[in-house]
């Protein structure tokens, strides 16, 4: 491959990320407010692309009013107190996360992530499994709990 062909390759790969991430950045917020609720499975996959474009805004529009988020035995309340925890807490700020598997029973939906911190050289990461109940389209409780911490390189 010449110097041209390998440009040509980085422009390209870099506008489809660029794409993407626009996408993820603004998708929740160009759904209009009287549109059905998303199903449980379709909220799970916003999740992560809202979680992994660092967009607090549009993480916050899946969440219920009333959400609560419990995270390694705390417990977070209410949509400004679960924009911190998305944004300033040890395990959220700078999380990527990559669905392993889900399953959905009902309301509840439980999923497993690799997780990995973007600003890690290491490239350690583990994995987090989630639950999260669904009602009405919205998140009213997300559960997440560490599994298993090796470094998956």
């Amino acid at each position: 491959m010449n110097n041209t062909q390998i440009r040509c390759l980085q422009m390209l790969v870099l506008l489809i990320a660029t794409a993407l991430m626009l996408v993820a950045c603004i998708g929740p917020a160009l759904i209009p407010s009287d549109a059905p609720p998303m199903d449980p499975l379709s909220l799970v996959d916003v999740f992560h692309q809202t979680i992994n474009s660092d967009n607090a805004d549009a993480l916050l529009v899946l969440f219920a009013d009333e959400a609560v988020v419990i995270d390694n035995g705390s417990v977070i309340e209410g949509k400004e107190l679960i924009r911190d925890w998305a944004l300033h807490s040890q395990r959220m700020a700078g999380l990527r996360l990559t669905m392993l598997k889900s399953e959905l029973d009902g309301e509840k939906v439980i999923w497993l992530d690799r997780a990995y911190k973007e600003q890690e050289t290491g490239h350690s990461s583990y994995l987090l499994q989630w639950e999260a109940i669904i009602r009405d389209g919205k998140i009213q409780s997300l559960a997440a709990m560490p599994r298993y911490r090796p470094d998956l390189k």
